[in-house]
Protein backbone atom coordinates (compact mmCIF):
# COMPACT_ATOMS: atom_id res chain seq x y z
CA UNK A 1 0.00 0.00 0.00
CA UNK A 2 1.17 3.21 -0.87
CA UNK A 3 1.52 5.77 1.71
CA UNK A 4 0.36 9.27 1.07
CA UNK A 5 2.15 11.96 2.71
CA UNK A 6 0.45 14.08 5.38
CA UNK A 7 3.70 16.70 5.95
CA UNK A 8 5.90 18.45 4.13
CA UNK A 9 9.14 16.81 3.90
CA UNK A 10 11.08 20.01 4.29
CA UNK A 11 9.56 22.32 6.91
CA UNK A 12 7.55 19.30 8.95
CA UNK A 13 4.52 21.28 8.63
CA UNK A 14 1.20 19.88 7.70
CA UNK A 15 0.52 19.49 3.92
CA UNK A 16 -2.80 20.77 4.62
CA UNK A 17 -1.51 24.39 5.42
CA UNK A 18 1.29 24.50 2.73
CA UNK A 19 -1.31 26.69 0.51
CA UNK A 20 1.78 29.28 1.38
CA UNK A 21 5.71 28.64 1.47
CA UNK A 22 7.36 30.78 3.83
CA UNK A 23 10.87 30.94 4.72
CA UNK A 24 11.58 33.29 8.36
CA UNK A 25 14.78 34.03 9.66
CA UNK A 26 15.94 35.28 13.13
CA UNK A 27 16.67 34.88 16.53
CA UNK A 28 14.57 32.07 18.00
CA UNK A 29 14.44 30.99 22.17
CA UNK A 30 16.43 30.76 23.69
CA UNK A 31 18.04 33.13 22.85
CA UNK A 32 17.03 36.07 25.00
CA UNK A 33 15.46 39.36 24.82
CA UNK A 34 12.01 40.87 23.25
CA UNK A 35 13.55 39.97 19.35
CA UNK A 36 13.75 37.00 19.96
CA UNK A 37 10.41 36.41 21.80
CA UNK A 38 9.23 38.07 19.05
CA UNK A 39 10.23 36.30 16.18
CA UNK A 40 9.40 33.13 18.14
CA UNK A 41 5.73 33.96 18.21
CA UNK A 42 6.23 35.33 14.75
CA UNK A 43 6.96 31.55 13.83
CA UNK A 44 3.71 29.72 15.90
CA UNK A 45 1.78 31.73 14.07
CA UNK A 46 3.14 31.68 10.61
CA UNK A 47 3.18 27.64 11.37
CA UNK A 48 -0.57 27.66 11.95
CA UNK A 49 -1.31 29.22 8.52
CA UNK A 50 1.22 28.15 6.42
CA UNK A 51 4.01 25.65 5.57
CA UNK A 52 6.99 27.90 7.84
CA UNK A 53 10.47 26.93 7.54
CA UNK A 54 12.51 28.99 10.61
CA UNK A 55 16.15 29.21 10.38
CA UNK A 56 17.44 30.45 13.53
CA UNK A 57 21.15 30.80 14.73
CA UNK A 58 24.09 28.50 16.64
CA UNK A 59 25.26 31.61 17.43
CA UNK A 60 23.88 35.13 17.02
CA UNK A 61 26.56 37.63 18.36
CA UNK A 62 30.12 36.97 19.58
CA UNK A 63 30.56 37.93 23.12
CA UNK A 64 31.73 40.59 23.12
CA UNK A 65 29.94 42.61 21.42
CA UNK A 66 27.08 41.60 23.73
CA UNK A 67 27.24 43.91 26.57
CA UNK A 68 25.26 41.32 29.12
CA UNK A 69 26.10 38.57 30.99
CA UNK A 70 24.44 35.88 27.85
CA UNK A 71 22.69 36.19 24.78
CA UNK A 72 20.61 32.82 25.66
CA UNK A 73 18.58 32.20 27.96
CA UNK A 74 19.96 30.09 31.30
CA UNK A 75 16.59 28.59 32.42
CA UNK A 76 15.78 27.48 28.54
CA UNK A 77 19.12 26.37 27.99
CA UNK A 78 18.30 22.98 26.86
CA UNK A 79 14.76 24.46 24.87
CA UNK A 80 14.90 24.47 21.57
CA UNK A 81 11.60 25.38 19.38
CA UNK A 82 10.11 22.76 17.11
CA UNK A 83 10.45 23.48 13.82
CA UNK A 84 13.34 26.00 14.00
CA UNK A 85 16.86 25.03 12.68
CA UNK A 86 19.53 27.02 14.72
CA UNK A 87 21.51 26.85 11.42
CA UNK A 88 23.19 30.43 10.92
CA UNK A 89 26.46 31.18 12.60
CA UNK A 90 26.94 35.31 12.33
CA UNK A 91 30.24 34.93 12.08
CA UNK A 92 30.91 31.53 9.49
CA UNK A 93 29.90 32.95 5.92
CA UNK A 94 29.54 29.72 5.36
CA UNK A 95 26.83 28.98 7.40
CA UNK A 96 25.13 31.93 5.26
CA UNK A 97 25.54 29.90 2.07
CA UNK A 98 23.96 26.92 3.45
CA UNK A 99 21.09 28.83 4.98
CA UNK A 100 20.32 30.02 1.48
CA UNK A 101 20.70 26.62 -0.38
CA UNK A 102 18.61 25.05 2.32
CA UNK A 103 15.91 27.79 2.05
CA UNK A 104 15.66 27.33 -1.60
CA UNK A 105 15.37 23.92 -1.79
CA UNK A 106 12.19 24.86 0.16
CA UNK A 107 11.10 26.74 -2.58
CA UNK A 108 9.29 29.67 -0.95
CA UNK A 109 6.85 32.15 -2.05
CA UNK A 110 8.58 34.70 0.44
CA UNK A 111 11.44 35.11 2.61
CA UNK A 112 10.88 37.15 6.24
CA UNK A 113 13.47 38.89 7.53
CA UNK A 114 13.47 40.44 11.35
CA UNK A 115 15.23 44.02 11.28
CA UNK A 116 17.02 45.53 14.53
CA UNK A 117 20.05 47.01 14.31
CA UNK A 118 23.25 47.12 11.66
CA UNK A 119 25.06 44.51 13.12
CA UNK A 120 23.24 42.40 10.92
CA UNK A 121 24.55 44.38 7.49
CA UNK A 122 27.05 41.31 6.56
CA UNK A 123 24.93 38.55 7.06
CA UNK A 124 20.82 39.38 6.71
CA UNK A 125 22.27 41.68 3.56
CA UNK A 126 24.39 38.95 1.29
CA UNK A 127 21.24 36.24 2.11
CA UNK A 128 18.66 39.13 0.61
CA UNK A 129 20.46 39.62 -2.23
CA UNK A 130 20.42 35.79 -3.25
CA UNK A 131 16.92 35.48 -2.78
CA UNK A 132 16.19 38.91 -4.57
CA UNK A 133 18.39 37.44 -7.43
CA UNK A 134 15.97 34.59 -7.87
CA UNK A 135 13.00 36.31 -7.61
CA UNK A 136 11.92 35.82 -4.08
CA UNK A 137 9.27 38.25 -2.62
CA UNK A 138 11.36 39.57 0.66
CA UNK A 139 9.42 41.05 3.47
CA UNK A 140 11.40 43.30 5.96
CA UNK A 141 9.72 43.42 9.80
CA UNK A 142 11.42 46.14 11.08
CA UNK A 143 11.49 46.90 14.73
CA UNK A 144 14.01 49.57 14.42
CA UNK A 145 14.38 51.31 11.14
CA UNK A 146 17.13 52.81 12.37
CA UNK A 147 18.83 51.33 15.86
CA UNK A 148 18.83 53.74 19.02
CA UNK A 149 21.49 56.17 18.95
CA UNK A 150 22.82 55.36 15.37
CA UNK A 151 25.48 57.51 13.89
CA UNK A 152 25.18 58.31 10.07
CA UNK A 153 27.04 55.78 8.66
CA UNK A 154 24.74 53.16 10.34
CA UNK A 155 21.81 54.66 8.79
CA UNK A 156 23.78 54.36 5.04
CA UNK A 157 25.08 50.39 5.88
CA UNK A 158 20.88 49.99 6.71
CA UNK A 159 19.90 51.19 3.74
CA UNK A 160 21.62 49.21 1.51
CA UNK A 161 19.83 46.53 3.03
CA UNK A 162 16.79 47.56 3.61
CA UNK A 163 16.92 48.68 -0.39
CA UNK A 164 16.52 44.38 -1.36
CA UNK A 165 12.95 44.37 0.44
CA UNK A 166 9.60 44.34 -1.71
CA UNK A 167 7.83 44.93 1.41
CA UNK A 168 8.24 46.03 4.84
CA UNK A 169 5.64 45.77 8.01
CA UNK A 170 6.49 48.65 11.05
CA UNK A 171 4.52 48.37 14.59
CA UNK A 172 4.10 52.34 14.42
CA UNK A 173 3.17 55.26 12.03
CA UNK A 174 6.27 56.44 12.90
CA UNK A 175 8.66 53.96 11.81
CA UNK A 176 6.63 53.93 8.35
CA UNK A 177 7.25 57.41 7.98
CA UNK A 178 11.53 57.20 8.28
CA UNK A 179 10.81 54.40 5.61
CA UNK A 180 8.59 56.45 3.24
CA UNK A 181 10.88 59.34 3.50
CA UNK A 182 13.70 56.60 2.33
CA UNK A 183 11.92 53.81 -0.03
CA UNK A 184 8.75 56.12 -0.92
CA UNK A 185 8.11 53.49 -3.81
CA UNK A 186 7.66 50.58 -1.22
CA UNK A 187 4.32 49.08 0.40
CA UNK A 188 5.36 49.73 3.97
CA UNK A 189 1.96 48.27 6.44
CA UNK A 190 1.48 49.12 10.52
CA UNK A 191 0.41 46.21 12.71
CA UNK A 192 0.58 47.53 16.62
CA UNK A 193 3.76 44.92 18.41
CA UNK A 194 1.35 42.18 19.30
CA UNK A 195 0.76 41.04 23.02
CA UNK A 196 3.35 38.80 24.79
CA UNK A 197 0.49 36.39 25.65
CA UNK A 198 2.68 33.53 26.27
CA UNK A 199 4.05 35.11 29.37
CA UNK A 200 3.26 32.39 32.32
CA UNK A 201 0.45 33.62 35.20
CA UNK A 202 2.49 34.66 38.68
CA UNK A 203 3.03 31.80 40.89
CA UNK A 204 4.27 34.18 43.60
CA UNK A 205 2.48 36.73 45.20
CA UNK A 206 5.65 38.85 45.86
CA UNK A 207 4.72 41.51 49.18
CA UNK A 208 4.43 44.71 48.54
CA UNK A 209 5.98 47.70 50.29
CA UNK A 210 3.61 50.53 49.18
CA UNK A 211 0.53 51.88 48.49
CA UNK A 212 1.56 52.61 44.79
CA UNK A 213 4.09 50.04 43.31
CA UNK A 214 5.56 50.86 39.90
CA UNK A 215 7.69 49.01 37.63
CA UNK A 216 10.74 49.25 35.28
CA UNK A 217 11.45 46.42 33.02
CA UNK A 218 13.62 45.31 30.35
CA UNK A 219 17.06 45.43 29.07
CA UNK A 220 18.63 49.20 30.96
CA UNK A 221 20.07 51.09 28.23
CA UNK A 222 20.52 55.08 28.03
CA UNK A 223 17.88 55.94 25.47
CA UNK A 224 15.10 53.81 27.58
CA UNK A 225 15.65 57.12 30.48
CA UNK A 226 15.87 55.01 33.56
CA UNK A 227 18.15 58.19 35.30
CA UNK A 228 15.04 60.38 34.02
CA UNK A 229 12.45 57.85 36.41
CA UNK A 230 14.77 58.12 38.94
CA UNK A 231 14.70 61.97 39.11
CA UNK A 232 10.83 61.76 39.40
CA UNK A 233 11.43 59.19 42.20
CA UNK A 234 13.32 62.18 44.18
CA UNK A 235 9.88 64.15 43.67
CA UNK A 236 8.30 61.70 45.19
CA UNK A 237 9.95 61.34 48.32
CA UNK A 238 6.99 61.99 50.37
CA UNK A 239 4.77 59.75 49.05
CA UNK A 240 3.65 56.06 49.32
CA UNK A 241 5.45 54.55 46.41
CA UNK A 242 8.31 51.57 45.41
CA UNK A 243 9.67 51.33 42.53
CA UNK A 244 10.73 47.99 41.18
CA UNK A 245 13.86 47.91 38.44
CA UNK A 246 14.13 44.94 37.05
CA UNK A 247 16.81 44.09 33.82
CA UNK A 248 20.22 43.69 32.70
CA UNK A 249 21.72 46.72 32.79
CA UNK A 250 23.93 47.68 29.68
CA UNK A 251 25.29 50.84 30.53
CA UNK A 252 24.84 52.64 33.96
CA UNK A 253 24.60 50.43 37.22
CA UNK A 254 27.32 51.75 39.02
CA UNK A 255 25.84 55.78 38.05
CA UNK A 256 22.12 54.54 39.25
CA UNK A 257 23.76 52.72 42.13
CA UNK A 258 25.13 55.91 43.22
CA UNK A 259 22.40 58.05 42.01
CA UNK A 260 20.10 56.19 44.45
CA UNK A 261 22.53 56.71 47.50
CA UNK A 262 23.04 60.11 46.96
CA UNK A 263 18.99 61.03 46.82
CA UNK A 264 18.11 58.49 49.87
CA UNK A 265 16.32 56.37 47.37
CA UNK A 266 17.34 53.16 48.48
CA UNK A 267 14.07 52.70 51.16
CA UNK A 268 11.94 53.20 48.03
CA UNK A 269 13.44 51.68 45.04
CA UNK A 270 14.96 48.35 44.77
CA UNK A 271 17.38 47.44 41.41
CA UNK A 272 17.26 43.45 39.77
CA UNK A 273 20.10 44.23 37.89
CA UNK A 274 19.73 41.11 35.82
CA UNK A 275 17.88 38.79 32.81
CA UNK A 276 14.90 37.28 34.65
CA UNK A 277 12.78 34.65 33.37
CA UNK A 278 9.22 34.76 32.31
CA UNK A 279 8.09 33.17 35.75
CA UNK A 280 10.11 35.64 37.63
CA UNK A 281 8.90 39.02 35.01
CA UNK A 282 5.27 37.06 35.54
CA UNK A 283 5.37 37.65 39.63
CA UNK A 284 6.91 41.23 39.02
CA UNK A 285 4.27 42.73 36.98
CA UNK A 286 1.51 40.79 38.90
CA UNK A 287 2.92 43.11 42.49
CA UNK A 288 3.00 46.28 40.28
CA UNK A 289 0.12 48.82 39.82
CA UNK A 290 1.86 50.58 36.98
CA UNK A 291 4.54 49.78 34.68
CA UNK A 292 6.80 52.93 33.65
CA UNK A 293 8.83 53.73 30.54
CA UNK A 294 10.24 56.88 30.56
CA UNK A 295 12.35 56.56 27.26
CA UNK A 296 14.05 59.16 25.16
CA UNK A 297 13.03 57.51 21.97
CA UNK A 298 11.12 54.76 20.70
CA UNK A 299 9.87 52.52 17.74
CA UNK A 300 7.63 50.72 20.03
CA UNK A 301 8.18 48.60 23.15
CA UNK A 302 7.57 44.39 23.55
CA UNK A 303 7.32 45.87 27.41
CA UNK A 304 3.86 47.98 26.45
CA UNK A 305 2.33 44.48 25.15
CA UNK A 306 3.90 42.83 28.03
CA UNK A 307 2.15 44.76 30.45
CA UNK A 308 -1.38 44.62 29.00
CA UNK A 309 -0.93 41.32 28.71
CA UNK A 310 -1.03 41.50 32.94
CA UNK A 311 -3.47 43.70 32.72
CA UNK A 312 -1.65 46.82 33.98
CA UNK A 313 -1.96 50.58 32.86
CA UNK A 314 1.11 52.32 31.69
CA UNK A 315 3.13 55.77 32.07
CA UNK A 316 4.57 56.37 28.44
CA UNK A 317 6.48 59.44 26.79
CA UNK A 318 4.94 60.42 23.76
CA UNK A 319 7.82 59.10 20.99
CA UNK A 320 8.25 56.78 18.77
CA UNK A 321 5.22 54.28 18.43
CA UNK A 322 3.96 53.97 22.06
CA UNK A 323 1.40 56.65 21.51
CA UNK A 324 -0.24 54.80 18.86
CA UNK A 325 -0.87 51.83 21.44
CA UNK A 326 -1.66 54.11 24.68
CA UNK A 327 -5.04 55.65 25.30
CA UNK A 328 -4.12 58.48 27.23
CA UNK A 329 -6.42 58.54 30.58
CA UNK A 330 -7.92 54.95 29.29
CA UNK A 331 -5.04 52.40 29.50
CA UNK A 332 -2.34 54.42 30.02
CA UNK A 333 -0.84 58.15 30.34
CA UNK A 334 1.34 60.05 27.91
CA UNK A 335 4.25 62.44 29.17
CA UNK A 336 6.95 64.34 27.30
CA UNK A 337 10.19 62.64 27.35
CA UNK A 338 13.30 63.96 29.82
CA UNK A 339 10.49 65.52 31.98
CA UNK A 340 11.00 64.49 35.69
CA UNK A 341 8.05 66.64 36.45
CA UNK A 342 5.40 65.42 34.33
CA UNK A 343 6.33 61.56 34.98
CA UNK A 344 5.91 62.11 39.10
CA UNK A 345 2.82 64.16 38.42
CA UNK A 346 1.40 61.26 36.52
CA UNK A 347 2.43 58.72 39.26
CA UNK A 348 0.51 61.00 41.65
CA UNK A 349 -2.80 61.46 39.62
CA UNK A 350 -2.48 57.86 40.18
CA UNK A 351 -1.98 57.43 43.64
CA UNK A 352 -4.68 60.23 44.99
CA UNK A 353 -7.40 58.58 42.34
CA UNK A 354 -7.15 61.80 40.10
CA UNK A 355 -6.34 59.08 37.00
CA UNK A 356 -8.66 55.77 36.85
CA UNK A 357 -7.58 53.29 34.33
CA UNK A 358 -9.83 51.28 32.01
CA UNK A 359 -9.04 47.43 33.02
CA UNK A 360 -11.76 46.10 30.63
CA UNK A 361 -10.19 48.43 27.69
CA UNK A 362 -6.73 46.68 28.62
CA UNK A 363 -8.13 43.71 28.31
CA UNK A 364 -9.53 44.07 25.01
CA UNK A 365 -6.08 44.92 23.71
CA UNK A 366 -5.53 41.46 23.24
CA UNK A 367 -7.86 41.12 20.43
CA UNK A 368 -6.59 43.90 18.45
CA UNK A 369 -3.20 42.81 19.16
CA UNK A 370 -2.29 39.51 18.21
CA UNK A 371 0.40 37.16 16.41
CA UNK A 372 -2.46 36.22 14.00
CA UNK A 373 -3.00 39.91 13.05
CA UNK A 374 0.54 39.93 12.34
CA UNK A 375 1.22 36.93 10.12
CA UNK A 376 -2.12 37.76 7.89
CA UNK A 377 -0.66 41.42 7.38
CA UNK A 378 2.89 39.36 6.60
CA UNK A 379 0.84 37.00 4.13
CA UNK A 380 -0.93 39.23 2.96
Amino acid sequence: MVQTKTVDEFSGNPLSACNKRVALIGPILPFRGGIAQHTTMLHRALSRQVCCLTLSFSRQYPSFLFPGTSDRDESLKDFREPGVEYLIDSLNPLTWYKAVKRILTFQPDLVVFPWWQVYWVPCFGWMSRQFSKKGIELVFLCHNVIEHEAASWKQTLTATVLATADRFVVHSVAEKKTLLARFPETNVQVYPHPIYNQFPASEIQLPRRAKLELLFFGFIRPYKGLDVLLKAMCLLKEEDIFLSVVGEFWKGEQDSEEFLKKNNLSGMVELVPRYVSDQEAADYFQRCDLVVLPYRSATGSGVVPLAFHYGKPVIVTSVGGLPDVVEDGVTGTLVEPDSPEQISDAIRAVQFGKVRYDSEKIGLQNKGMSWKGLSDVILS
